[in-house]
């Protein structure tokens, strides 16, 4: 379960879904584009389920949609279903979230609804329902000080706003998911050719290391527990024409663990529409 939720987290869905709460945004215009991508979850060659993400730019604004759904055995223990949308501005430099509403429906018809408002540079205003006790391990104001929501995180990620130039995979990302307070970390191992199996493509990218580091939020002995195998992650990089960026994708992510490797793999890609090309 820790190494899950390392894994979903820079997925996007750390957190849950559509809950209320939040203002209302301001009239977009300007050029639009998109990016939309779906991964298959795997642990020891299972199907655990699956995720995707679905990205709309106009201008500077950014709208995110996500779901997360758990399938084949894993419903045994651990069913849900996470839908989250997120909202905000982003341009060639920076990336500033104002919404972020999440719905969680969970094994025993357990929900959770949370919503995190971000407004003028204050802190987080987090809306949760049914509300969760947070005393003992709660999230400082200051901790949670220019953190983003998971959905942003990884659109923070893929769209290279918070890389070094010309190296997508040197970036850190303070999360706050309403609960938990983390890093998202990416560093370059080396360039590499990439294959995959499913022939969503082939050609150069990146193989990338991912670091899950636990801030606050969490119980002390789950503090204590920083035993977590390494994260790995093939990247390809993909420019769009419409919003003038280019996108890091990871293609596959994955850790070896005793269990077998559990893994995320991307199944489908379209940039501003359209599904990406091989390389070669």
């Amino acid at each position: 379960m820790r190494l899950s939720s390392a894994v979903l987290g820079l997925m996007i869905v750390a957190g849950p879904a559509l809950a209320a709460g939040g203002s209302a945004s301001e009239p977009a215009s300007g050029p639009t584009g998109s990016l939309a991508f779906a991964m298959t979850l795997y642990a020891g060659g299972i199907t655990l389920g699956k995720v995707d993400m679905d990205a709309k730019f106009i201008g500077d604004k950014y709208h995110v949609v996500s779901n997360l759904e758990t399938s084949g055995v894993v419903n045994a223990f651990w069913q849900s279903q996470i839908q989250a949308t997120s909202s905000g501005k982003l341009d060639k430099k920076a990336m500033q979230p104002s919404l972020y509403d999440s719905f969680y429906s969970g094994h025993n018809a357990k929900n959770q609804e949370v919503s995190l408002t971000y407004e003028n540079g204050d802190p987080v205003r987090l809306y949760a329902n049914p509300s969760y006790p947070l005393t003992g391990f709660e999230v400082k104001p200051e901790e949670k000080k220019g953190s983003f929501d998971p959905l942003s995180t990884m659109l923070y990620i893929t769209s290279g706003v918070g890389a070094e130039p010309g190296n997508p995979c040197a970036v850190k990302v303070p999360v706050f998911d309403g609960r938990r307070r983390y890093n998202v970390g990416l560093t370059k191992v080396k360039p590499i050719t990439i294959t995959m199996d499913n022939g969503l493509y082939k050609g150069p990218g990146l193989l990338c290391a991912i670091e899950y580091k636990q801030i606050s939020g969490y119980k002390p002995r789950v503090l204590r527990d920083t035993n977590f195998p390494a994260i790995n992650a093939w990247v390809g990089i993909f420019p769009s024409a419409v919003t003038g960026r280019s996108y890091a994708i990871p293609l596959r992510i994955w850790a070896n663990t005793q269990y077998g490797v559990i893994a995320a793999v991307t199944n489908t890609l379209k940039i501003d529409g359209q599904p990406v090309k091989s390389a070669n």
